[in-house]
């Protein structure tokens, strides 16, 4: 298991976005490969966004320097991302996480994790579970 409160804390030490510094990074990232898509719906008011091509995705926190990437990035990405904890996944579905909530919400209240007695487990979810009960 993997705690994702260690990652939040060493990226949140890195980088607190401001919504522009956010989407230059968004953009940047996208500029490095003309196939890359964004899915990011600011409007809504989403906390996460994805930069994804056929053979990588990004996953990142619009408030804090992280990053969980599924496959290989090149020095550019690298370059780009160094505002960011980069922290390798084999996807986004594996159940290998956990976070303490209390601890979350004292060191991390950028992120906002509704506790809910059908909400995700705290103790082992996966980045998937993560996105939907925190978007």
């Amino acid at each position: 298991m993997r705690d994702l409160l260690k990652e939040l804390i060493i990226a949140k030490n890195k980088t607190i976005y401001n919504n522009d510094d956010f989407k230059k990074l968004l953009y940047q990232l996208k500029a490095l490969n003309s196939n890359n898509t964004i899915n990011w719906d600011e409007e809504a008011g989403e906390e996460w966004a994805f930069v994804c091509n056929q053979d990588l995705s990004i996953m990142l926190n619009c408030r804090v320097g992280i990053c969980f990437i599924r496959g290989e990035l090149s020095n550019l990405y690298l370059e780009a991302l160094s505002c960011c904890n980069c922290v390798s996944v084999k996807g986004y579905d594996v159940r290998e996480w956990y976070v303490d909530i209390d601890d979350l919400k004292k060191y991390i209240p950028e992120i906002d994790w509704t506790v809910s007695k059908d909400g995700v487990d705290p103790s082992k979810f996966s980045l998937d579970e993560l996105y939907f009960e925190t978007v």
